[in-house]
């Protein structure tokens, strides 16, 4: 059975959201603690702090909790063929696959977050996901209300993103051509959208000076949703300010032979999205969801060769929720 390891971005931080692995994982909790961050990791994610979701702290957060699941697998003998991950994900899984260092990863994360903060804190923009019904298919361009789809998450869902009456406006269209729900995102501004361009070259300069190894395995880009030998510095400017082809993503890995999904990090996003993908294709998936030390060991006692076919017929009943940067 092949394997994917998805990682999951920004958009599901909540208070503690650390506290699980610190408390459960002393190798999680020394690993962190080796790291040179930019604030403490403790005083944010375990104990009960309202800037976790400050995305000057929650992206280097949200990556520390995905790596050091993603370790813990490994531990236990579970490894991926292949790797993807939503927007700030996709920086785990180039992390994952060795492409680059942890330490590295939080160094180009702390400029990240800090770019995104600049550029977004007065913009008066933001982000809308919208959930569309499968019975009625709903086309509007994005461009005649001056916005812009950041996220193709699912056959089901999209998520707008630019100024906030852009947005407003535009995912009223939508409801009123039959799209089931607008859900506005708690977010700090249009991630993915027109008002990142400045800042990516800003990022571009900074990513500059890191060398990107090639990944030991695949990766798939948010850019061009697909595997490749490409330019990794120019994919992570380019993704910064255009869509995260997240759907066409996971419906190549399918097509490549993927079976078995296992999403990793804070909330389950991912795990929907993928479910929804693959009942459009008519295939059959496994889905496993990973956002506690307790979820990879209870995986970890299944994990024999014997029960793995057992697993593509578990029935998945993962969480939905509405979206991550």
């Amino acid at each position: 059975m092949k394997r994917a390891f998805i990682f999951t971005g920004q958009g599901n931080e909540y208070v503690k959201m650390g506290e699980d692995l610190f408390n459960n994982s002393s190798e999680s909790k020394e690993m962190i603690e080796s790291l040179k961050l930019n604030f403490n990791f403790n005083d944010i994610c375990v104990k009960e702090n309202a800037l976790v979701s400050d995305t000057r702290y929650s992206q280097t957060s949200v990556f520390l909790i995905s790596i050091a699941l993603a370790k813990l697998l490994n531990k236990y003998g579970v490894y991926a063929d292949a790797t993807a991950g939503l927007s700030l994900g996709e920086y785990t899984s180039l992390c994952y696959s060795d492409a680059i260092s942890i330490q590295d990863t939080v160094d180009i994360l702390y400029q990240r977050s800090n770019i995104m903060y600049n550029a977004l804190k007065n913009s008066n923009s933001g982000m809308v996901a919208v959930l569309l019904s499968s019975k009625k298919p709903v086309e509007i361009d994005t461009n005649e209300f001056n916005c812009e789809v950041a996220n193709y998450n699912s056959p089901q869902q999209i998520v707008l993103t630019g100024d906030n009456l852009a947005i407003e406006r535009c995912s009223k269209k939508y409801l009123e051509e039959g799209a089931l729900k607008a859900i506005k995102l708690n977010v700090t501004g249009a991630f993915h959208s027109v008002f990142l361009k400045d800042g990516s070259g800003t990022l571009g300069n900074y990513l500059s000076n890191y060398k990107f190894e090639v990944p030991k395995i695949p990766v798939y880009y948010n850019y061009v949703g697909n595997k490749g030998d490409y330019n990794i510095n120019e994919l992570l400017v380019k993704q910064l300010y255009n869509p995260v082809l997240f759907k066409q993503s996971i419906e190549r890995m399918i097509e490549d032979g993927i079976e078995q999904f296992c999403c990793i990090g804070v909330g389950s996003s991912p795990a929907s999205f993928i479910k929804a993908i693959a009942k459009s294709m008519d295939t059959k998936v496994d889905i496993q969801v990973f956002e506690k030390v307790s979820d990879v060991e209870k995986f970890a006692k299944s994990f024999e060769p014997s029960k793995i076919k057992k697993l593509l017929m578990k029935k998945n009943k993962p969480i939905i929720i509405p979206t991550m940067e």
